[in-house]
């Protein structure tokens, strides 16, 4: 379900880095971190953030619940990469049930009542550089996250569980609309664009320097990546999960503004 491995070679952010910013959050008498994509928070009829309210950090604590989604992502990779080789050498059970119960299908879902592929898809991957890319950019985009004062490993897991879920329903929609029935779904990339969403709408001109090369504001490498989903959405020939992709990037855009931004939608 990956876009996201075009990110592999995506160096930190620069020049506002998540770390410089948690520097810059610890020292300033203000909790309260407004975003820089909508000034003083009075744009737009929106109120101003009340969400955060007291200097206390949950860095570590943050921290190591992403590394704890990023090494649950490679376990279950490794033993998808075990079982792939079982296979190719005649026990292919082992692989085939896997594939039933951590994959998402139309199939799976509505007939066989394997509604727990929905949450189990999200962790899994098949291939180095889709996991690779997820991972790489779950870290930097999460970082950034962890280091923002009021957000706490809960509200982090609510917001990776809840985009990877509207990833998975999202694309389960377009493929039964699309009557690809037998098509089937995996990767991280739902909880990614989650992720990376309330990421850009914090820290909107963080910039990330793409393959090394190519400088880019963060809220512009999301809403390219939403533009291009957008566009490939109902293409049949395409290999990546759009509809995935768009299904986090909803939830996203729903978790910062209802609680971050405390807006009632």
């Amino acid at each position: 379900m990956s876009l996201f491995q075009h990110l592999a070679r995506t160096l930190r952010p620069t020049p506002f880095s998540a770390m410089s910013t948690f520097r810059v959050a610890r020292s300033a008498r203000s909790p309260k971190l407004d975003s820089n994509f909508f000034g003083s928070g009075t744009r737009l009829g929106l109120p101003r953030r009340t969400y955060y309210t007291n200097h206390t950090s949950n860095f570590s604590s943050n921290m190591r619940l992403i590394y704890s989604f990023i090494g649950l992502n490679a376990g279950v990779f490794a033993y998808a990469t075990y079982l792939q080789e079982q296979a190719r050498q005649g026990h292919q059970l082992p692989f085939t049930k896997f594939i039933q119960n951590m994959s998402l299908s139309p199939i799976g879902v509505i007939r066989e009542h394997r509604y727990w592929t929905t949450i189990t898809s999200v962790f899994s991957h098949l291939g180095l550089m889709h996991v690779a890319g997820n991972m790489l950019s779950f870290y930097f985009m999460g970082q950034m996250l962890a280091v923002t004062p009021g957000f706490t490993p809960g509200k982090i897991a609510v917001l990776v569980l809840g985009s990877g879920l509207a990833g998975s329903v999202g694309w389960l929609f377009t493929a039964m609309k699309n009557q690809n029935y037998q098509g089937r779904a995996l990767g991280f990339s739902g909880s990614v664009m989650g992720v990376g969403t309330v990421a850009a709408f914090l820290y909107p001109r963080t910039q990330f320097m793409i393959y090394g090369i190519i400088p880019m504001p963060l809220w512009l490498l999301m809403a390219g990546y939403a533009v291009f989903d957008g566009y490939y959405l109902n293409d049949r020939s395409s290999r990546v999960g759009h509809a995935g992709h768009l299904g986090g990037l909803a939830f996203g855009i729903v978790y910062y503004f209802a609680r971050v931004r405390g807006l009632r939608i």
